[in-house]
């Protein structure tokens, strides 16, 4: 299965998240913070984080829950299928009509973990990491759309197959990776943390400027419409213009032009805003759903 964004992108995402939260709300943050402490590879996290400042701690705690579904990748808890749901948005849509992926089952599962009170805390502090995943992944347009043409007969793998350069005299890349790595700026890892990098996006992305954080209705329901959203940005600009060109041989991949590099660097950047703050709102609300139950838990 296709990764979804970079190590650094999700760690992006999380803390977006976890600055929305301070803001808006601490409480929810800290019922986060304290269940978090019950993952079962939460003293990886403990060891990792030592010598942090608490505010830093906090910020790198939601980044390393935002890529701990990719860190455990080929493990027995691993599941693949979580993080994408693709449909053909260009070539052969007629051909193959279907969805591939369970990224709205995922969603589904973790969501009612988290939302049930009275589910062990090791399993809720999981199911954060991976809502946190599973959102910020599927606001990567290649989680949502792929193409079936005559070059890639089997659909292109959400582009992993297709190779362009985004520069003339760059190396050449596929799709896939194109997208993941566009906003990167190389190498961090927890517990550098890239606070300067969220701050900077949201900043440029506040929610006032996102119409689509407006939406309304059930969690889940909100979640099936960010991945129509997605697919059509795959669509409408993923596989638009020179993309479309994409070669199967990396040696005759194009090269993508300014404007193109531009337009993606800039959706990609509004895409990890608009995670940051969908993470933040589907973990509150299940934090919700939880105290409204009033469920009486067997001892």
């Amino acid at each position: 299965a296709a990764f979804g964004w970079s190590e650094e992108t999700h760690q992006t995402t999380g803390a977006i998240a976890e600055a929305d939260l301070a803001r808006r709300d601490p409480a929810a943050l800290a019922a986060l913070v304290a269940l978090a402490r019950s993952h079962p590879d939460y003293p990886l996290f403990d060891r990792a984080a030592a010598g942090l400042d608490p505010a830093t701690r906090q910020r790198a705690l939601f980044e390393w829950l935002a890529r701990w579904p990719d860190d455990i990748r080929k493990g027995p808890e691993d599941r693949p299928q979580w993080h994408f749901l693709l449909r053909v948005v260009h070539g052969r849509t007629w051909l193959w009509p279907v969805r591939n992926g369970e990224a709205n089952a995922g969603f589904a599962y973790n969501y009612s973990v988290l939302s049930d009170a009275c589910a062990r805390p090791a399993d809720r502090a999981k199911a954060i990491g991976w809502l946190i995943h599973i959102v910020g992944d599927n606001q990567q347009p290649l989680h949502g759309g792929h193409q079936m043409t005559a070059d890639f007969p089997a659909t292109d793998r959400a582009g992993e197959l297709a190779f362009v350069r985004r520069t003339p005299d760059g190396e050449p890349t596929n799709l896939h990776q194109y997208w993941d790595k566009i906003v990167e700026r190389g190498g961090a890892r927890l517990p550098a943390g890239r606070s300067d990098w969220a701050g900077a996006i949201a900043a440029e992305w506040p929610r006032g400027r996102l119409p689509e954080l407006d939406r309304k209705g059930y969690p889940q329901a909100l979640f099936d419409s960010w991945l129509v959203e997605t697919g059509e940005l795959a669509r409408l600009v993923a596989y638009q213009g020179t993309f479309r060109q994409a070669s199967a041989d990396p040696a005759t991949a194009p090269s993508v032009t300014p404007r193109e590099n531009a337009v993606a660097f800039a959706l990609a950047k509004r895409r990890i805003a608009t995670g940051g703050y969908r993470i933040a709102d589907t973990l509150a609300a299940a934090l919700r759903t939880a105290q409204a139950s009033r469920r009486v838990c067997p001892r």
